[in-house]
């Protein structure tokens, strides 16, 4: 509660700026914009902390031809090793019918692109971070004509690597009990995929507010993945604790192919329904990941979501936590303060199938003060 009432008053404070714009054109054709997230923290294993949780600023140069370069830093103050991240840097460009996107940023060709706006909750959820949240170093073709759009991207391929479930930032000796690693696609910093991928999604609108689509996304696995599906060590992100390695020693198929299903409904009343399914085959694991999403965004400002996921990985569960089905419910609610400003407080519920059937204490639920400008 206290935390609450802190970033209450420090949006109080803000209001002002916020209610002004928020780009900032330093020059004819080029703007300077940005945001930051703070955070309140109570969950399993830990009192009410107050963390900073990032602050990204970017630039965009209009260029002729209906052009841009775009740019985008962020800064994780809890991060005290490699606090800064290049989020994107990324040419845009009308091409025929639709445009072309060279560089690194989201990944406009598969699945429900997981912007703030898109994933409706301030975390991403596992769905997300199993399959789409990382960006991607690609050239992308995207075209939109009538009620058809889609899109087809050669990019550095995804490497396998994990994300902590109930995970606090800077909070190692409480994640260390608290937390439980599932299998992500990634972008694995300082040591990026030797391979190419292909990405590609179809989609379709219709008159009452759905955008359906279908994707695709296939590429060799990278040879280290491959080591690292199939033997266990202390180094291995994909066998934590030397626990068993979640392919059999010997297995040589190379191959990951991803399929995806994606809606996204909005009623002019408001009701948000939105979902996404991914299959997963990684060499030879036969995984899934789902999740629906209901909300209602209201006029004044006021957004309520709730959504619920899983991740299946149709193995027998081992003392390796990324050998678990896993389930997550989220609530979150979205409380305006002006129009660049707001209050998100958010619920996460999660568990998992572990090996010997015992509960795993991470939950946690943040209140978050989101400031643009």
């Amino acid at each position: 509660m206290r935390i609450s009432i802190i970033l209450v008053a420090c949006a109080v404070l803000l209001g002002i700026v916020a209610n002004a714009a928020y780009t900032i054109e330093l020059a004819p054709g080029f703007q300077f914009s940005g945001y930051m997230q703070n955070r309140g923290y109570n969950g399993d294993g830990i009192n009410t902390t107050y963390k900073p949780e990032r602050v990204a600023l970017s630039t965009t140069a209009t260029l002729p031809n209906d052009s841009l370069i775009y740019a985008e830093v962020n800064y994780h103050a809890w991060a005290s090793d490699r606090p800064f991240y290049l989020e994107s840097a990324y040419y845009d460009r009308p091409l025929g019918d639709g445009r072309l996107r060279v560089g690194k940023g989201r990944r406009l060709t598969f699945g429900i692109v997981p912007t703030f706006t898109n994933r409706k909750t301030s975390n991403y959820g596992i769905v997300s971070e199993a399959a789409t949240q990382d960006r991607v170093e690609a050239v992308q073709y995207t075209v939109k004509k009538g009620d058809i759009d889609w899109g087809i991207d050669i990019q550095r391929a995804n490497r396998l690597g994990t994300r902590a479930i109930g995970e606090i930032p800077d909070e190692a000796d409480r994640n260390a009990s608290h937390t439980v690693r599932h299998l992500c696609m990634r972008e694995i910093r300082g040591a990026p995929s030797h391979e190419l991928e292909l990405s590609t999604r179809v989609g379709k609108s219709w008159k009452n507010g759905l955008n359906a689509g279908l994707s695709l996304s296939a590429a060799k696995l990278d040879d280290r993945d491959l080591v690292a599906l199939t033997t266990s060590s202390s180094t291995n992100s994909l066998t934590p604790g030397a626990t068993p390695s979640l392919l059999p020693a010997g297995t040589t198929n190379d191959n990951k192919l991803i399929l995806g299903l994606d809606f996204a409904l909005k009623r002019p009343s408001g009701i948000v329904l939105q979902g996404e399914a991914f299959d997963f085959n990684v060499s030879k694991l036969n995984y899934n990941a789902w999740y629906l999403l209901l909300g209602l965004e209201r006029p004044n400002g006021w957004k309520f979501y709730t959504r619920y996921a899983e991740q299946n990985m149709d193995v027998a569960p081992t003392t390796n936590p990324l050998s678990w089905d896993v389930q997550q419910t989220v609530f979150s609610i979205v409380q305006p303060l002006n129009k660049n400003m707001w209050l998100q407080y958010e619920y996460e519920i999660n568990s998992e199938d572990t090996d010997t059937g015992a509960k795993v204490d991470n939950n946690i639920f943040f209140t978050e003060m989101y400031f643009r400008f």
